[in-house]
């Protein structure tokens, strides 16, 4: 068992005249030594960059996310500190791009951009043409990594008077029979900053993935994330995310449900407070027959911090025989706090097991705060304890130990002074 760290450099960040300009696209990636293929890669970026507009709260996926008056490029590139640490069976590989340039050129050069086109979206071209905190995870036919692989990207030290940017890009690339669990750690300061990611999940037949994203990031970051994954036959592709910090949290999450017996979860919780602003869109697309997921979203909003969900399962012709659930639930712990939900199912086929979906936006459940309330708990800390509960089928559904014990103090921690009136 090989054991392996990573140690990226973290700088001052800098601004080119025209950072997400093709010219200057092109001079960073040749003075990174980057090999042509990507060079044209990051240049087609460049392009889709100069060629796509902002998004509108017109577009559906946008209509309570307004961004249009956003200028990415007049964010200053922030050098990153990348950390990966794995203790990987021979052949795996969990590190840098950069360095699987020269041991791992077309695994790299096969999959990445081939789930995600740069073409997507003005966020998506950002990072395909200045992604600046790339990592891989390589997993060869029937390997297994035991531990899990931990990915730690910070961004410290942005400047509080000087907006920033940092672009993390995920590539896993699960060849037949293999399985790991990841664990994505984002975290900044308190100074303004800005995270458009992408990540790229490819899981072959008979593959397990559980990925998890845990978003500690500052008072004043913003997250742009575009998630996507393609799973083969009796795939298994499990993906968490934890939305603590930040300002705002947006994250688009998709499973493209190829082959025969594939199954993808999506299973996260967002805790807001002051004008903190969560929106999650999820997209099943059942393709193959057979197949099957869910979906389990749960916030809890104190201050007139702000939950969106949108999500849609859906079934193709050729999907005969699959089964889909999608749940959302919300919790408003002050009266200024709120929460849109709209889960969507679109369904052309006849021939499903079940396809169910079902929302929920109220208060904290009043019997269950007289009763704790009655045991001797004030109110703020019944209230802390319940919603800890609320979030703890979630964590549990995570393979991942010590978690449940961390989300639980995350939630006291926070709630120890949220605006709960």
């Amino acid at each position: 068992m090989a054991k392996g760290e990573l140690q990226g450099i973290s700088g001052q960040a800098t601004l080119a005249a025209d950072p997400y300009g093709e010219r200057d696209v092109v001079h960073a990636a040749r003075g990174d030594s980057e090999p042509p293929w990507l060079i044209d890669r990051r240049a087609e970026g460049a392009r889709a960059f100069a060629a796509t507009a902002m998004p509108t709260p017109a577009l559906r996926p946008w209509r309570y996310t307004d961004v249009s008056s956003l200028a990415i490029e007049d964010h200053a590139l922030h050098p990153p500190a990348l950390r990966v640490e794995a203790d990987l069976p021979p052949g795996a590989y969990a590190g840098t791009i950069a360095e699987a340039l020269d041991s791992r050129a077309e695994v790299v050069r096969s999959h990445l951009g081939s789930l995600v086109a740069s073409t997507e979206g003005r966020f998506v071209a950002a990072n395909a043409a200045r992604w600046n905190a790339g990592v891989l995870v390589h997993l060869p036919r029937g390997s297994a990594v035991e531990r899990p692989i931990v990915v730690e990207v910070t961004a410290a030290d942005v400047p509080a008077g000087a907006p920033s940017a940092l672009l993390p890009r995920i590539l896993v690339v699960a060849e037949e029979r293999s399985e790991a669990t990841i664990v994505v750690r984002l975290r900044s300061g308190d100074g303004p900053l800005l995270v458009p990611a992408v990540a790229e999940i490819s899981c072959a037949d008979h593959a397990l993935v559980r990925l998890l994203l845990d978003g500690g990031w500052g008072a004043q970051t913003r997250e742009f994330t575009t998630l996507r994954a393609r799973l083969g036959r009796s795939a298994t592709l499990e993906v968490a995310t934890l939305a603590i910090g930040g300002r705002l949290v947006k994250q688009t999450l998709e499973s493209l449900l190829e082959g025969e017996g594939a199954h993808s979860e999506f299973r996260g919780v967002a805790l807001g407070d002051g004008d903190q602003h969560f929106d999650f869109v999820t997209l099943q697309d059942h393709l193959g027959p057979r197949t099957t997921s869910n979906v389990e979203i749960k916030a809890a909003l104190a201050g007139s911090s702000r939950s969106v969900y949108y999500g849609i399962t859906r079934v193709e012709e050729t999907a005969a025989g699959a089964a889909a659930e999608q749940e959302n639930r919300n919790l408003l712990l002050s009266r200024h706090a709120k929460a849109d939900s709209d889960p969507v199912l679109e369904i052309l086929t006849s021939e499903v097991i079940r396809c169910g979906h079902g929302a929920t936006v109220g208060p904290v459940d009043q019997e269950a705060l007289f009763y704790l309330q009655s045991r001797g708990l004030d109110e703020r800390t019944a209230l802390q304890f319940l919603v800890a509960g609320f979030f703890d089928p979630v964590a549990r559904r995570i393979p991942l130990e010590g978690l449940g014990d961390e989300l639980a103090a995350a939630v006291h921690a926070k709630l120890a002074s949220a605006d709960l009136s």
